[in-house]
Formats: C-alpha cells, sequence, structure tokens
C-alpha cells in the first residue's frame, strides 16, 4: 500500500519577528535593548529614542550604561511599564 502524506509539507511555521516599536504586544527587553544601543551608536538623539520607542529615562538609562542581563531592577520596571502601556494592568 502507498504512503500516505498526513500533512500539507508546503506550509511552514515561522516565529513573528520581535519588534523594538510599540505596539499591541509586550516586547522583549533584549529587543528593544539592541535597539537603544544601535540608535545611540547611529548618533540619534537620546530624548527622540525614548520617545519613539516609549521607553522610560530610568530604563533607558540603565540599558545605556549595563548589560540588559545585569541591570538592577530594569527588567521588572521594563516588564512592569510594558503592562501599563497596553492596559494589561491599570496603574
Amino acid at each position: 500500500m502507498p504512503a500516505r502524506k498526513s500533512a500539507n509539507t508546503e506550509v511552514s511555521v515561522e516565529k513573528p519577528v520581535a519588534s523594538a516599536i510599540p505596539g499591541a504586544d509586550v516586547r522583549l527587553l533584549e529587543v528593544v535593548a539592541e535597539a537603544i544601543r544601535a540608535k545611540v551608536a547611529a548618533g540619534e538623539d537620546a530624548e527622540a529614542i525614548q520617545q519613539e520607542l516609549e521607553v522610560s529615562p530610568h530604563v533607558f538609562r540603565e540599558l545605556l550604561t549595563h548589560s540588559y542581563k545585569m541591570v538592577g531592577r530594569a527588567p521588572e520596571i521594563f516588564d512592569y511599564q510594558e503592562r501599563l502601556r497596553i492596559g494589561e494592568i491599570e496603574a
């Protein structure tokens, strides 16, 4: 008896690309940190970067001065601010 295909092999599962631009979902700190560093290295104004990426001054400063993995409370603060931004929690 010939073998049958049980699934369509032409379909591929792609992971959504994480974005640093604010949207409807919670962003990843790693992605935002990399975007901030790239923009600063390109010579963009710090205030413009903060406004564009909607990051608090506290988190922005910590991301510029440390690795996001070693930053004091930036991960918790960032996560809280992201959940506030998308309306998941209320202040």
